[in-house]
Formats: C-alpha cells, structure tokens, sequence
C-alpha cells in the first residue's frame, strides 16, 4: 500500500480522485494490486463516499478495475492494450513535443535539463524514483505545449500505463545513462534549437525504444502464463 496524503477541506471527492490518480500514474501501485475503500479513506482523512466517488470515476477511466461487486483492483495491462495505448501516445505526444518546442521557455528548459540529470543519476540505483522523474520529464514536455485537452488526453493513458511503466524502470534497473546517451537528450536538445519536427522525432524515438522493451516483456510474460495452462488441458 502507497503512503497517500491527508485531504482536507472541500471539494473532497476531486481531490481524493487526485491524489489516487496521482499515485496510479507514479507507480505507487502494482498491477493485481487490490485497494481497500475503507482502508483508503482512513489513510487520507476523509469519509467513505468521496473515495468511493474517486474509485467509480477511475473506473470508467480504466484506470482501476471491480471484480466481485465490491473488490477494486488496480488492473493488468496486456500486450494488446499496451500496443494501443502507446500507439496513441506516440501521436499525441509527438503533437505535444512539436508545440513545446515553439513555446517552451528559458525556465521551462532549465528546469527539464535538471529533471533529465536527475533521472540519469537514478536509473541505476532507484528504479521507482526513475520512473517517478521520467514521468515527470514527459508531462513537463506536454505542460510546455500549452495544450490543456491534449495534456487530459495523455494523462488518463498515464492512470493506465503507471503500474507497468513503473515495472519497466524496475526491470531495466541498472542501466548506466551517464555518458549522455539516453534519448531524452534528443529530445532537450530539439527543444533549446526551437525545432519542431527534430522534437517530435525525438520523443517518438523515446517512446518506440521503451514501448518495444516492455511490450515484449509484456508477450514473454503472456506467454510465460499460457504454458502452465496449456500442459493441463
């Protein structure tokens, strides 16, 4: 269980929505992972109906799933579902990444440049702060853009995607990005040379690199799960 903050005040079912939504896209929770109404509600402070409003919003995101009636699970991402989702965010950031490089400010590249340091510092000793820091790399970028409807859009993919993305920086721990190697790097130095196309080719790049190592993670696990159930049929 992710360690959520208390709420307060009004507005109560939004901002438990928030903070769940927030902890699915970061990763906090695992996929097959089951949350407590009850248990939610006493680690944030607030009464059962709000969380539960939270949960029903995020189920019909599919950020969460309902099993039995009553039993909320955060879900697995198959292969298939996978592939969909990053061949929308393929598109859609790629739209992000080429409005940010019009509008992106000084600051705003400043303060990328530090997230990308930070993040390389992490991927070899603390895969959930990577995964943490690459997300926020991403939405920086979209945030960059100035493009509200486009940001909701790709955040809700995120409330799906959190857990197994999350799985992925785990899985790949280890790796060394200090010599400047990793593709995010593209990515800044399109955004400092203003250059839309180089920086929609750059994220796109980002995407097709780790969406092809987890979806074909994604297939041995599939498979992996089948062959047990195959043998005894």
């Amino acid at each position: 269980m992710s360690s959520l903050k208390p709420i307060k005040k009004e507005n109560l079912s939004i901002r438990v929505y928030h903070e769940i939504r927030d902890a699915l896209i970061n990763g906090q929770y695992e996929p097959g992972e089951r949350l407590i109404i009850g248990e939610l509600a006493r680690e944030m402070g607030v009464s059962i109906t709000p969380v539960r409003e939270a949960i029903f919003r995020l189920v019909s995101e599919q950020g969460l799933e309902i099993q039995a009636a009553t039993a909320v699970y955060v879900p697995y991402v198959n292969s298939e579902k996978y592939w969909e989702i990053q061949q929308i965010r393929f598109h859609l950031e790629g739209m992000g990444a080429a409005e940010a490089a019009k509008k992106i400010t000084k600051k705003e590249l400043e303060s990328l440049t530090e997230l990308q340091k930070e993040f390389v510092a992490h991927t070899a000793t603390d895969p959930k702060r990577a995964s943490y820091l690459n997300r926020k790399f991403h939405f920086a970028i979209l945030e960059a853009s100035r493009m509200p409807v486009l940001i909701n859009t790709v955040q809700a993919l995120w409330i799906i995607t959190g857990p197994i993305l999350k799985t992925f920086h785990v899985k790949t721990a280890g790796l060394d990005y200090s010599d400047g190697q990793h593709r995010h790097e593209a990515v800044l130095a399109a955004l400092r040379q203003h250059d839309s196309e180089a920086a929609t080719r750059a994220i796109q790049d980002d995407l097709q690199w780790g969406g092809k190592i987890m979806f074909d993670w994604l297939v041995e696990r599939e498979q992996e799960q089948a062959a047990p159930a195959a043998h005894y049929q």
